[in-house]
């Protein structure tokens, strides 16, 4: 449980009432977006290059993943937080 919280520390401090939910639930998709936004400019500088725009679009690509699972996860522990399923 503790490398839950620390992996996810907004989930569990945001699990107090229904607004702190609504509030964790929104931080999270503004993660998502601003991350997604910069993936997608990362792509569009680089994608005309050859070889380092294809290089670049795949590490961004893996990048992209993991940020889209952590926002995800982090949602998930947000809402099991909050119903008390997790401690």
């Amino acid at each position: 449980m503790d490398v839950l919280k620390k992996i996810f520390p907004l989930s569990f401090q945001k699990a107090g009432s229904v607004g702190d939910l609504i509030i964790g639930i929104l931080l999270y998709l503004v993660v998502g977006i601003v991350a997604g936004a910069l993936i997608w400019l990362a792509t569009m500088l680089t994608g005309w290059i050859p070889v380092v725009g294809a290089l670049v679009a795949w590490l961004v690509g893996i990048i992209a993943a993991i940020i889209d699972i952590y926002v995800v996860a982090g949602i998930v522990v947000l809402v099991l937080a909050f119903l008390k399923i997790l401690k």
